[in-house]
């Protein structure tokens, strides 16, 4: 995982701050004998990363805050410091490190390197465990005026767990609960079933009194107690499928949070339960369910493509995402129409128009299945008129001259519409557009339009030209919304393209594209490239 290179509050991570630049003084603080050893640098870095987080936090939260700041310091030393090499190796540099951390610690008398030690003691593994704790034990013979909250670091004892899951099954939180007299807390574990059941957030939270009480106003949640060994299993596979993913898309909290929590459940006696095994849908299973599917009520007069769209439905809900392909949600139905089909599928509007009318069906009839409440299912329904956009925009005019209604899926080694457009491009992937203050369908407008357009200018054009079409497509859908009526919504990216290549003089004598060369690569006619790109240039104002 890629470590961010700021704190929480944006100041430098103490990773960049031990690899300080030339130049760069270090000061040690008031009272404190220069060392020269490696690890006097790193553990004043530590040291005042410590000082930083706790200052941010409530001093109810002091204890709490300690070990998690001081865990992810220890983890990300790790990462920095004994990253490779064989494990006799790496266990040599380690044991001295701590070893020689704990002797300049130990020598110390102020009370921030006293927080700081007793966090390491704690926190540390096994191969610098016992000289740190050696220290802390010695030091605390002689420390004068500790806290009481000091002495409560890394010392909290679990003492019941809950599974809260989402009725729709987008994902579920793990509650570890920590009911101290001085500080209770809450460790909530966020696990989203929509990208492969990855850890996505991780933070701590109220008593868990106030949680309970929070989900039940909050309501469509299921709620369960587990023995502490299932809670674990629960989040450490889950903790394992966010290693693997390449970026996954985790919060602030997680990067902080994550080495408290593995700090706490190694301290768990029992050895952690793993959840069952999620079983996989054959082939058969699948076009069992397609066939129900078209047998019941739900199917009546629905389109000749209502098999295959559903079978692809399917496919999507059970390979990836996790919770079944009878799962209603609308967050589903935003990944499928929004990114799934248009990246996996080449086709036209025949077939595109086809789809919503048969995925709505398909919710109500998973919906009934299920027996999910009818506000949840109406949700999920709703959504489809939301992304349907992004179909719009995906539909080509004359897909690999392919017949009109018909789709071609790209198989697995293509994998996507998305990555074709990076192989032919060399592009990376596009920008994020601002959703800030659209509503839903001008956000769904946009996040399918903007990049669309990128990639198509990017391919056609040259990456240099790709940015200017995202531009002009954020622009188109911010400052003039209803001329988007006024052409196809797959129409606009090919007119944005269309009008950057006339702007910069890429068309005409003497250069590769001509007008009809131009149209043929974006899969339209000149005519309407042309009097779609007027609209743009009649309506707003582009810089020169």
């Amino acid at each position: 995982m890629t470590k961010s290179p700021s704190g929480r509050d944006g100041r430098r991570s103490h990773l960049r701050l031990v690899g300080a630049e030339p130049g760069e003084p270090h000061v040690p603080p008031a009272g404190v004998d220069v060392d020269t050893t490696p690890s006097v640098a790193v553990l004043e870095t530590l040291l005042e990363t410590l000082t930083l987080d706790l200052a941010a936090a409530p001093s109810a939260l002091h204890p709490v805050i300690a070990e998690a700041s001081v865990a992810r310091s220890a983890a990300m030393l790790a990462d920095q410091l004994w990253p490779a090499g064989r494990p006799d190796e790496i266990g040599e540099v380690e044991r001295f490190f701590w070893a020689d951390a704990a002797r300049v610690l130990g020598e110390r008398r102020d009370l921030e390197s006293f927080v700081l030690l007793t966090s390491l003691a704690r926190t540390v593994g096994p191969a610098g465990r016992l000289p740190l704790q050696r220290a802390h034990v010695s030091r605390l013979r002689t420390q004068d005026e500790v806290p009481e909250w000091v002495t409560r670091i890394a010392g909290f004892r679990l003492t019941s767990a809950i599974v809260s899951e989402d009725i729709t099954g987008d994902g579920l939180s793990v509650v570890l609960d920590y009911d101290d007299e001085q500080h209770p807390h809450t460790v909530v574990v966020f696990i989203d079933n929509n990208l492969g059941a990855i850890i996505k957030d991780v933070f701590v939270g109220p008593p868990v009194d106030r949680v309970l009480e929070a989900y039940e106003r909050g309501g469509r949640v299921t709620i369960r107690t587990v023995r502490a060994p299932i809670a674990a299993g629960i989040i450490l596979q889950a903790l394992g499928e966010t290693r693997d993913f390449d970026d996954p898309p985790v919060s602030e909290d997680f990067e902080f949070f994550t080495g408290l929590l593995v700090n706490r459940l190694t301290q768990i006696p029992e050895r952690p339960v793993r959840p069952p095994v999620r079983p996989l849908l054959t082939p058969r299973q699948r076009d069992q369910l397609v066939e129900d599917f078209l047998d019941s009520r739900f199917a009546v007069e629905l389109p000749d493509d209502a098999g295959d769209i559903t079978r692809l439905w399917i496919d999507h809900a059970v390979d990836s995402t996790v919770g079944g392909p009878l799962r209603v949600s609308a967050v589903l139905v935003e990944l499928f129409l929004a990114h799934w089909l248009p990246r996996k599928v080449l086709a036209d509007s025949t077939y595109f128009d086809a789809v919503p009318v048969v995925v709505k069906a398909w919710l109500e009839f998973a919906g009934d299945r299920t027996h999910l409440p009818l506000d949840a299912v109406d949700e999920a329904v709703d959504a489809v008129d939301v992304w349907q956009p992004a179909l719009e925009a995906a539909a080509m005019i004359d897909p690999v001259g392919s017949k009109p209604g018909e789709r071609v899926f790209l198989d697995d080694a293509t994998n996507d519409l998305e990555d074709a457009y990076r192989a032919l491009a060399g592009l990376g992937s596009p920008p994020q557009p601002d959703l800030r203050g659209l509503d839903n369908h001008q956000a769904a407008t946009l996040s399918v339009l903007a990049p669309h357009a990128w990639l198509m200018a990017g391919e056609t054009l040259g990456t240099s030209y790709a940015p200017d079409a995202f531009d002009i497509a954020e622009r188109l859908v911010r400052d003039a919304p209803d001329l988007l009526a006024k052409a196809r919504l797959s129409t606009w990216p090919r007119a944005i393209v269309w009008l950057l290549a006339h702007r910069h003089r890429l068309v005409g004598p003497g250069e590769t594209l001509t007008p009809y060369t131009l149209a043929t690569d974006l899969s339209s006619s000149p005519a309407t490239l042309r009097k779609t790109a007027k609209l743009l240039t009649d309506t707003l104002i582009l810089p020169r």
